[in-house]
C-alpha cells in the first residue's frame, strides 16, 4: 500500500485510475468496513485501484467538536488494518483549522478530481461549514456512489457508539461493531517487575499512540508477540495494592510463555472483561485472585 501525505496547499494526482472511499475512519467498525468494501467492489469491476482519503488529526478535535480522548484506531493501527485490506492508496491529509474553512469546490479540486469513482457514507458532509455533498461531487460528472449507513439491530453504528463501549470495557459487544477484536499495540518496557515477586512474570506495554482509555480493570486477552498468538490476563489501572501509580498502566499476564521481550513490539486482542481492580489488603489474596483470573481464562478461551 502506497501512503500519501498531503497538506491544504497539495494537489493530489494519480497515474493510476481509482476509486477511492472518504472518511475520518476511526475505528474501521463494520460500517466504515462497508464503505471500503463496496469502493473495492466498484474498483474492481471497473479496472481501476483502490484508495482511501482519511485526516490526520481528528477534524473533531481540531476544531473542539469534543474533548481529545484519543483515538479508536491511531494512524498506525489504521495503516495496518487497511493493508491487510489489500488497499491500493492511503491518502492522509493533515487536518488543521484552514483546511476546514476551504470551500468544497476547490476540495474537491484539489483532492477528489483525480479519482474516476467517488464513494461516501449517505450522510457525507465536506468542505466549509459542510456545504459539501454527494450531489456537488455528482455534479463534477464523476461516478459518485452514496453508501447506506450500516446497523446493528436498530441502531446505527457509528465511532461514538464505539467510544462508548471502549469507555465501558465492553469488549465483547465491541468486537461484534469491529468485526474483530479490539486491539491495543505498544512496546514491552522493564516497569516495575512487581509481578514476578508474586509468581506472575508480567510485561509492562507502553502505548507507542493516543489510544482512547478503555476502562480499568482485568481482560482476557489474546497476546500476539513474536509472530505467535497467546492466551493472556491484562491488567488496565493504578495498582492499588503494591506499588500505586498515578498514570494507568497496562500490563499483561501472558500464559504458557517465559521468553525476555523487553523492546519487542506487542499487541493485545480484548476478548472479555473478567472484572474490576481491586485494591487488596493482603498479598496472599491478590495472589488468589490472580490465580482465579488465570484459570478462568484458561477454561474459557484455551479453544
Amino acid at each position: 500500500m502506497d501512503i500519501i501525505r498531503l497538506n491544504k496547499n497539495d494537489e493530489l494526482k494519480l497515474i493510476d485510475k481509482a476509486a477511492v472511499a472518504i472518511g475520518q475512519f476511526d475505528g474501521l467498525h463494520i460500517g466504515h468496513l462497508k464503505l471500503i468494501k463496496s469502493m473495492q467492489k466498484t474498483a474492481e469491476k471497473q479496472n481501476l485501484k483502490s484508495a482511501i482519503i482519511t485526516f490526520d488529526p481528528h477534524p473533531d478535535y481540531v476544531l473542539g467538536k469534543r474533548k481529545n480522548d484519543g483515538y479508536i484506531t491511531p494512524l498506525v493501527e489504521k495503516i495496518k488494518i487497511l493493508e491487510d485490506l489489500k488497499i491500493d492508496y492511503m491518502i492522509v491529509i493533515s487536518f488543521d483549522k484552514e483546511l476546514s474553512q476551504m470551500e468544497p469546490q476547490i476540495f474537491y479540486n484539489r483532492f477528489l478530481s483525480t479519482f474516476d469513482a467517488i464513494l461516501v457514507g449517505s450522510d457525507f458532509r465536506f468542505g466549509y461549514r459542510g456545504k459539501g455533498n454527494v450531489d456537488l461531487l455528482k455534479a463534477n460528472g464523476k461516478e459518485v456512489i452514496a453508501v447506506g449507513l450500516e446497523k446493528h439491530g436498530d441502531e446505527k453504528i457509528g465511532s461514538n457508539w464505539v467510544r462508548k463501549l471502549i469507555s465501558e470495557g465492553r469488549v465483547s459487544e465491541l468486537s461484534k461493531l469491529l468485526g474483530r477484536n479490539y486491539i491495543i499495540s505498544g512496546v514491552v518496557n522493564e516497569g516495575s517487575k512487581i509481578g514476578r515477586t508474586l509468581g506472575f512474570k508480567t510485561a509492562n506495554v507502553e502505548l507507542k499512540e493516543e489510544y482512547q482509555i478503555i476502562k480499568k480493570g482485568v481482560y482476557a486477552v489474546l497476546v500476539n508477540i513474536l509472530n505467535k498468538q497467546y492466551l493472556g490476563v491484562c491488567n488496565i489501572g493504578n495498582n492499588p495494592s503494591i506499588n500505586y501509580i498515578e498514570k494507568m498502566r497496562l500490563e499483561v499476564h501472558i500464559l504458557d510463555f517465559e521468553k525476555d521481550i523487553y523492546g519487542q513490539d506487542i499487541s493485545i486482542e480484548f476478548l472479555e472483561r473478567i472484572r474490576d481492580e481491586f485494591k487488596f489488603e493482603k498479598i496472599d489474596d491478590l495472589i488468589k485472585q490472580i490465580e482465579k483470573d488465570i484459570e478462568y481464562v484458561r477454561e474459557n478461551f484455551a479453544s
